[in-house]
Formats: C-alpha cells, sequence, structure tokens
C-alpha cells in the first residue's frame, strides 16, 4: 500500500514571528489509514493542516498528497487540487444558517465537479450518504440550517466533507465542542463513512482519548523532535 501523505524536509515559520517556526524532516502516511495527531494549542497543529492543504506555502521542503508535489503548484493549480481532493471538517464545524442542510453539504461541489449534466448524481449522493447516517430528506431540504441541533450540524459536516469524493479528509478540532455522547457519535460516523468511501483521514486534536479510534496516532511535538514516520 502506498503513502497518501509524504512530507519531507518541510519548513514553515510566519513572517515576524520568530517564536514559531514548523520543522518536519519526515511524515508518512499510509493511503487509506486514520490518523490522529495530538499536540497543544499553539504547538502548529492548523498550521500543519493548512500547509498540507495548500492554503499556506512552507519556505521549503516538499509535500506529496497522492503523488502531487504541491508544493510546485501554482495558487491557481493548489486550489483546484484542493477543491478536487481534499475535504474538509472545522472546528466548529461553520454550517451556514441562512441556507439549507443540503445546500451546506453541496457546497464544495460549486468549486469542482457541479456542472449541468451531472448536478443530479451529486443531488442523489447527498440524499443516499444522507439516509446512511440517519438524516431524512424532510432536513436537508429546511429552507435554513438555524434550528438544526448539534447533532445534525456534526453529520451535515461529514457529509460536506466528503460529498465530493476526496483523496484526503483533514478535520482540524472537530471534537472539541462536543459532549461526550455527540463526540462518541460523531468519530464512529466518521470513521464508518471514511471506510466506506475508502478515504485517508487526518485529524489533529488536544484529546487523546480519541487515539483508540484510530489507525495510529502520533504527538507533534514529537514529530518536530524526533523526525518519527507514521505507517
Amino acid at each position: 500500500m502506498y503513502n497518501a501523505l509524504e512530507i519531507n524536509d518541510l519548513f514553515f515559520k510566519w513572517e515576524n514571528k520568530e517564536s514559531f517556526k514548523l520543522k518536519i524532516t519526515k511524515l508518512e502516511i499510509e493511503n487509506k489509514k486514520k490518523i490522529v495527531i495530538f499536540g497543544k494549542s499553539g504547538s502548529g497543529k492548523s498550521t500543519l493542516l493548512n500547509l498540507i492543504s495548500g492554503i499556506l506555502s512552507p519556505l521549503k521542503g516538499s509535500l506529496n498528497i497522492n503523488n502531487i508535489d504541491i508544493t510546485k503548484l501554482s495558487q491557481k493549480k493548489k486550489d483546484e487540487f484542493r477543491a478536487n481532493n481534499i475535504g474538509v471538517i472545522f472546528q466548529q464545524f461553520n454550517i451556514l444558517d441562512y441556507i439549507s442542510p443540503l445546500q451546506n453539504i453541496l457546497l464544495p461541489c460549486f468549486f469542482t465537479k457541479f456542472k449541468k449534466y451531472d448536478k443530479l448524481y451529486f443531488y442523489d449522493r447527498a440524499f443516499n450518504l444522507a439516509q446512511k447516517i440517519d438524516i431524512n430528506k424532510n432536513i436537508l431540504l429546511q429552507n435554513n440550517s438555524k434550528n438544526l441541533s448539534v447533532g445534525q450540524k456534526q453529520r451535515i459536516a461529514i457529509l460536506r466533507a466528503i460529498i465530493n469524493k476526496p483523496f484526503l479528509i483533514l478535520a482540524d478540532e472537530a471534537t472539541s465542542a462536543l459532549d461526550d455522547k455527540n463526540k462518541k457519535d460523531f468519530i464512529n460516523l466518521l470513521m464508518n463513512l471514511c471506510d466506506e468511501e475508502k478515504v485517508t483521514l487526518l485529524m489533529v486534536s488536544h484529546d487523546t482519548s480519541l487515539k483508540k479510534n484510530f489507525d495510529d496516532f502520533i504527538n507533534l511535538e514529537k514529530i518536530l523532535i524526533r523526525n518519527e514516520n507514521i505507517n
């Protein structure tokens, strides 16, 4: 099995902020694995995800996703690559209240393959995926999303990340605002869908209790110090 993600000699620092530097000699994540990286607040977890997604650019090093070194792409090509290959789950889910749950799910499609000729395919896919995680059609077709429960929002966030058939899903502290029950439900749903869709998952978190749910885990500070591999 080949690696979904390979990082080599990566170095990043914020301009005018000498106190923060991110340096990773080597990091490898195997295809279709579910990995969680732990780190304290301010350790660089979100920065690392932004580098992997191409939102930020390192000062040096290579970052290969599905054998594509995104550091060599133009910003426009990075944006295209991210839209077509990476799903993102945000810390607060970032569900837009003023549009329907279905429109929230379909948002990534407007940046990629959501063309007139295959529009119906993505609508059908959204309904089919929603049914698998117990969201009925009436909920998806509500006029807006402001009255969704926490559990419904977490499901919509998962579906939005996976709707475009991404190669890699990045989750940034996606359980930090959830109570124990909602956290357990969220993790179970996410794991099951990643298995079914054969997607590689990389989550960053400060919650070390999550490690039992993943194929492997690593401490970010140890990556920075000892440059460990994940296999």
